[in-house]
């Protein structure tokens, strides 16, 4: 028997994956290091303070985050030097868009619908319905565009911009 219902599952790699806690603790204290960059010893010695982890441990950590083009790292002596290769902001939209994407392609009417609530918790009124009738015009294009970023059209035809 076919099960239409599916496990909605974001990215488990990439730059539109979650991250994980420790993978976030790298992240915040390489974007606090901002232009400076760190070596692989100075984030262990502060993640330390909160709990015991192994240099190894944080180095397969930076190295995983290289991999998925969130640090970029240089050679420094024997060691490497990592630095954040995206802001929070932009980590943050791209696993943002990443997730929804994927909630949009298996669920769009869910989506539409969790969107056009109100904080009240009431259906949508008035207004809202300009709002909801473009959120459902815009994932209908999203479903159809093909995959790689390209922003869906406007009602007019044209690229969106910067959507």
């Amino acid at each position: 028997m076919n099960n239409p219902i599916r496990r909605a599952r974001p990215e488990k790699t990439g730059v539109r994956a979650p991250l994980g806690a420790l993978e976030l603790a790298v992240m915040q204290h390489l974007w606090a290091c901002a232009h400076h960059g760190c070596l692989g010893a100075d984030v262990q010695q502060t993640l330390e303070r909160v709990r015991p982890l192994a240099l190894t441990t944080i180095l397969t950590t930076l190295d995983r985050l290289c991999k998925k083009g969130i640090l970029r790292r240089e050679r420094e002596g024997k060691a490497y030097r990592y630095w954040a290769a995206v802001s929070e902001e932009q980590l943050q939209q791209r696993i943002v868009e990443g997730v929804l994407s994927n909630l949009i392609a298996q669920f769009p009417r869910a989506v539409a619908a969790y969107f056009a609530r109100r904080e009240d918790g009431g259906e949508a009124a008035g207004g809202d319905q300009e709002t909801l009738a473009d959120l459902s015009r815009r994932i209908e294009a999203m479903q159809s565009a093909p995959p790689g970023g390209i922003s869906p059209r406007n009602e007019n035809g044209a690229r969106g911009e910067g959507s």
